[in-house]
């Protein structure tokens, strides 16, 4: 096959195809392309770009290459490049797209109006056009009704009405049910858009499926139940291999289909999708292009159906942890393992607050994610760049909205002041990342933001937004907490103007800031921070605490309240532990950390929920924040300047025994520290390019040494005291 000329314009010589109506919701279609080198080998390099509204599974020569690929769409559409050479063989070759429009709008993704797939790779010199053959399956029939958060469908497949398209993976296979592929549009089109390349990597993915050992039980009226056991929670697509009469039904959901709602929400169930399959006689085998969370993988049907296989594939972002940590309790241990799993599960197409019900951005989650995430996944940062694109993307109203990309973005101010705070989203990527430019290009949108609030004489009026929410537990103190929100926010903007050399918001920051100080500080009284007569809200006094506004001779008082009240939820938890840490109380933020998480620490769950006791989701994005607590609070490592910079402060009040090894941006660090009572062991591996400091605190360490700061050489670094 001969090398044609590469077009100069992205997709130039390609076409938007699919099958003759385009328009139709959850249509399932099977496009084909056949192509052959004779006896003349295969070339070494095959680069694809394809794009798809809205997702697409692909195959080459058999093997599965891209599971779920497409990238969810909001003001941005995106295409996907990858290599194929080594899949392809000498003689006939083929390529087969298994490719599903939704047609729905979600919290997740905004459709465009028809569907359409489009691929060229120029090294083949194969174009999308009616030289592809498509098949509109007849075997996806409408869905029941779901309540789920997110956008597609559940799966209601009648195996009788598919065809004869068993072999249709084969390079010989021929078929009158494929035709030619109908012509939409040349590239770039009025439906879809201009492309930008995926911001993220392809999905990785269990390359064969993965045969389960199966737990079976038995009922004489409901039929046949198969369980498996997953590894961890992860998410999946299910697979099995049956016999049957036909027309039996089988259905298959994970133990996490149905999650209930959590606080003030309880009664709630939140169906996430599912499959619904109906038999053909003989045998059935479906690889199933629906991807599914859960622990467990449960399979049901009647007695008459014979199972020979059943599995999943695990499908992933593809990012490996980067992180290992080991700490002188079991259930700080514990409680981190389950915290990275639970962020892994909550990396997709975006950061979502929930891999089982919402599958959405909400800014406050992010932000503690991020935060979490540039210590756990040194591979996975650009994720954090793309929320922020998202975000910045539906921002024309100078509003930073949740629940993007999606079709209806919301506003919750208390969210978008977290997410500008010192601890927020920005911050964050700040300081791992070092990377300004995202505050030169934007700087005056995000002070614009913060101009939306209105001032008082007692400091920032509480603003509406779409959504008044503050965390998911009762009793909260709103214009204490809003009002140091918004001063850390202010601060954090007035630091990053800066640095950049932007100073047309100062005085209006400044002017607001000294407002908010005069208002917090007439909320004393004597033994907390509180807008209410005789009611105090830990999370209020925690995040006065983290805006600086806590005097000494406060610090005990506030302390004591902080290690007193327990109104927060696992969202806002951190905040708490964080305040007692910059109280120099880790004694009593290790102590509450662990009261409080003790049930998710001995759980069977491998992953952290979104309540202390079991409601809501099992898996949720801001429990990731033990990840933090527990290298940053606990151990001591306070990481900033784009990683550049990072101070180490033991403290053994908090943890005795502590190894951690991290990944950033400006290389890798390892750190131990081993207590005993007569020998104090540090050790600290610099393979980074950052200024490391080592900070040795009298009040820290427990015993009579020289307060000192140590500048730390490259390599092993070694100290006893």
């Amino acid at each position: 096959m001969e090398k044609v000329e590469e077009p100069t314009v992205l997709f130039g010589k390609s076409k938007w195809i699919w099958a003759e109506d385009a328009t139709q919701k959850n249509s399932y279609v099977i496009i084909r392309r056949t192509f052959s080198f004779g006896q003349d080998k295969p070339p070494t390099r095959a680069v694809c770009r394809v794009a798809c509204e809205t997702h697409y599974f692909m195959y080459v020569n058999g093997n599965a290459v891209v599971w779920e690929g497409g990238f969810n769409r909001g003001k941005r559409s995106y295409y996907d490049e990858f290599d194929i050479a080594k899949y392809l063989i000498k003689g006939d070759n083929v390529v087969v797209f298994y490719c599903n429009y939704y047609g729905n709008d979600g919290r997740d993704i905004v459709s465009a109006p028809r569907a359409g797939f489009i691929f060229e790779c120029n090294d083949l010199g194969i174009y999308s056009d009616r030289s592809f053959t498509v098949y509109e399956s007849k075997a996806y029939k409408a869905p029941k009704n779901d309540n789920c958060c997110y956008a597609g469908w559940s799966v209601n497949y009648d195996a009788s009405l598919e065809g004869q398209i068993e072999n249709v993976l084969d390079p010989s296979f021929n078929s009158s049910l494929f035709k030619p592929a109908t012509e939409h549009a040349e590239y770039p089109d009025d439906a879809i858009g201009t492309l930008a390349p995926r911001p993220l990597p392809l999905y990785k993915f269990s390359a064969q499926p993965v045969i389960g050992k199966v737990k079976k039980i038995s009922d004489q009226f409901s039929g046949d139940k198969y369980i498996i056991t997953l590894p961890r929670e992860m998410r999946i697509t299910p697979y099995f291999e049956v016999t049957g009469n036909g027309q039996e039904r089988i259905t298959v959901t994970t133990d996490r289909t149905d999650c209930m709602g959590c606080y003030g929400d309880e009664t709630s169930t939140y169906s996430a999708h599912s499959v619904v399959y109906t038999t053909k006689p003989t045998v059935n085998v479906f690889d199933c292009l629906l991807p599914m969370t859960g622990n467990s993988v449960i399979f049901s049907m009647p007695r008459t159906v014979k199972v020979m296989k059943l599995g999943y594939r695990e499908i992933a972002y593809d990012a490996k942890p980067t992180c290992e940590v080991e700490t002188d309790s079991s259930r700080l241990n514990a409680l981190f393992d389950k915290a990275v799993n639970t962020l892994y599960c909550n990396m997709g197409s975006t950061l979502m607050d929930t891999a089982e019900r919402d599958r959405s951005m909400w800014l406050g989650d992010a932000s503690i994610e991020a935060r979490a995430l540039y210590l756990a996944f040194g591979d996975a940062t650009d994720i954090v760049k793309k929320v922020i694109d998202d975000i910045l993307d539906y921002s024309g109203d100078n509003v930073l909205y949740s629940c993007v990309p999606g079709n209806i973005p919301v506003d919750i101010p208390a969210h978008g002041l977290l997410a500008m705070s010192e601890y927020g989203l920005f911050a964050q990527y700040r300081n791992f990342i070092g990377d300004t430019g995202v505050f030169r290009a934007e700087y005056n949108k995000l002070c614009e933001y913060l101009m939306l609030w209105d001032m008082t004489e007692n400091g920032v009026a509480p603003r509406d937004g779409t959504r008044r929410w503050y965390d998911n537990l009762y009793n909260i103190d709103e214009a204490i907490l809003e009002n140091a929100l918004y001063y850390s926010a202010c601060k954090f903007m007035l630091d990053v103007g800066g640095s950049i050399g932007e100073h047309d918001y100062d005085e209006a920051f400044e002017d607001r800031m000294a407002n908010i100080a005069d208002y917090i500080e007439s909320a004393w009284d004597g033994l907390g921070y509180t807008s209410r007569e005789d009611s105090y809200d830990d999370r209020a006094n925690a995040f006065v605490t983290l805006a600086g506004l806590v005097p000494t001779d406060r610090k005990a008082a506030v302390a004591r309240l902080l290690s007193a009240v327990q109104n927060a939820s696992p969202y806002l938890e951190w905040a708490v532990t964080e305040a007692l840490c910059k109280l120099d109380r880790r004694d009593l933020a290790r102590k509450r950390f662990e009261t409080r998480n003790a049930l998710s620490a001995e759980s069977d769950m491998t992953t952290l929920g979104e309540d202390w006791s079991g409601f809501g989701s099992g898996c949720q994005s801001y429990r990731s924040s033990a990840i933090f607590e527990i290298i940053q609070l606990f151990g001591g490592i306070d990481i900033s300047e784009g990683a550049s910079k990072i101070d180490i402060t033991p403290d053994f009040t908090a943890i005795n025994d502590f190894r951690v090894e991290l990944k950033l941006a400006t290389g890798e660090l390892a750190v131990r520290y081993k207590y005993s009572p007569v020998r104090i062991d540090i050790v600290i591996e610099n393979r980074t390019t950052a200024k490391i400091e080592l900070n040795i605190d009298p009040d820290r360490i427990g015993r009579s040494v020289e307060r000192r700061t140590i500048v730390i050489n490259k390599g092993k670094n070694k100290f006893t005291i």
